[in-house]
């Protein structure tokens, strides 16, 4: 089984979500102003296998073993829109990451949809820190970079170590990682036109 593994969703894919971005809400969470977020958990549907559906709404918690930033505590987010959740893009991109992982095609994915926004200073795209998320597999997929520099993926083999992946997202590629072999974290970003407000727009899909 992969411990890195890159994949690419179609032009197509990307258009059918890039927007939705653009209706994200902010959170009172430490990260909430900068890190603008949906969550859901979602599956494929039992009637109709071309589009996913969410699962009943809760709160997203985190261990503090794997989060010291704000683990420990629940954290409530708004649903992921329904005409997200059944977008083409969403289908391409839970089969390529459930496909490429060997889960079964039903299986239940934790989606986080987020716009990191930045101004004239870095703003952190992890503040967790170099860590692990506690899933068995988990993917970014980067939909959109406007004006910024930086929030390249750093991926490690161990949490002490440096680096052996150095990877900026661009528009529709995937990046999975196998989450108990690897640790990652993200490099910060700054916009780079004073004059317009930046932004990284990602989903990411876990699994357990």
């Amino acid at each position: 089984m992969y411990k890195i593994k890159l994949e690419q969703i179609s032009r197509w894919g990307v258009s059918t979500v890039r927007d939705s971005f653009n209706k994200l809400p902010t959170t009172d969470h430490r990260d909430g102003k900068y890190r603008l977020r949906r969550y859901s958990k979602i599956k494929l549907s039992d009637t109709d296998h071309s589009k996913y559906m969410k699962m009943e709404s809760e709160a997203f918690n985190q261990p503090t073993h794997y989060n010291q930033f704000q683990g420990g505590i629940d954290r409530k987010f708004e649903d992921i829109e329904d005409e997200v959740v059944e977008s083409g893009g969403m289908l391409e991109m839970c089969d390529t990451f459930l496909k490429s992982s060997g889960f079964s095609d039903d299986h239940e994915i934790e989606i986080h949809q987020i716009r990191i926004v930045t101004g004239n200073e870095l703003t952190p795209v992890s503040p967790e820190g170099v860590h692990q998320d506690g899933y068995k597999f988990i993917a970014m997929v980067g939909i959109n970079r406007y004006n910024i520099a930086g929030g390249n993926l750093l991926v490690y083999k161990t949490r002490e170590g440096e680096p052996v992946v150095d990877f900026p997202l661009d528009d529709g590629e995937m990046i999975m990682l196998d989450d108990k072999a690897v640790w990652h974290n993200a490099t910060p970003i700054k916009q780079v036109s004073y004059s317009v407000q930046g932004w990284m727009d990602a989903f990411i899909l876990t699994a357990r």
